[in-house]
């Protein structure tokens, strides 16, 4: 199946759940993922997408007041990732390799397989919707919404042994479907995944430019075996 047919379909699937998701992004879609902790660096855990320009200065003052009262610093935090019942043994951080797989689009949006490779020494499974966002700026933080996720009828449980993979569909809408002042555009300089039933997610360079108001540029869907070429 081409990635082109398989958007095709996740569209009328998102079309039809976009008023429901949009309530569950203020009160949560399912179950997500617990306290999250980065691959490289520990975070902690998903906060509400940013609604306001993530690159802009932060600070308060006192009314009457030049002093400025810095706020606390700006943490990277995993995107709410959905997963699924897994009764088997569920693939640990250090047994998930993620990448970007193959990249296809048209000038208002591209398709990008995410691939999960099993790495570890034996049999493990993932289940679900992963977490996606865009991030970028110093410090990194993520800008705009994060992805909306598969509906629950397309989460599902995959076992991977050593060196198997599974793939999930991240479409991303071009920042200039959207006007300007709708999207406040900035540069993003990474995308970051989280992985189903785990407490982790991983940062992938990925330039593009992203929307630091709250449009939806992002959608994914569920766990498929292989690698979605």
């Amino acid at each position: 199946m081409t990635l082109m047919a398989r958007a095709a379909g996740a569209r009328l699937v998102v079309a039809g759940t976009t008023l429901a998701c949009l309530t569950m992004l203020v009160g949560g879609c399912g179950t997500a993922a617990g306290p999250s902790t980065a691959s490289d660096t520990s975070a902690p855990a998903a906060s509400p997408a940013n609604t306001a320009d993530p690159l802009a200065p932060t600070s308060t003052a006192a009314p009457g007041s030049d002093a400025q009262t810095p706020l606390p610093a700006r943490t990277l935090t995993a995107p709410p990732a959905y997963g699924v019942l897994n009764p088997g043994y569920p693939c640990p951080m250090s047994s998930v390799r993620v990448t970007l797989g193959l990249s296809q689009g048209t000038k208002s949006v591209t398709y990008q397989v995410i691939e999960f490779t099993n790495i570890g020494p034996k049999q493990c499974s993932l289940g679900g919707s992963p977490g996606a966002s865009l991030a970028g700026g110093t410090p990194l933080a993520q800008i705009g919404l994060a992805a909306m996720p598969a509906t629950v009828a397309g989460r599902s449980r995959i076992a991977l042994n050593p060196g198997q993979v599974a793939n999930a569909l991240l479409q991303i809408s071009n920042a200039g479907n959207f006007a300007k002042a709708a999207c406040d555009p900035v540069h993003a300089s990474y995308l970051v995944i989280a992985v189903p039933n785990t407490l982790g997610f991983f940062k992938l360079p990925y330039s593009t430019t992203a929307c630091a108001k709250p449009v939806e540029l992002l959608s994914m869907g569920g766990l498929a075996r292989g690698s979605g070429g």
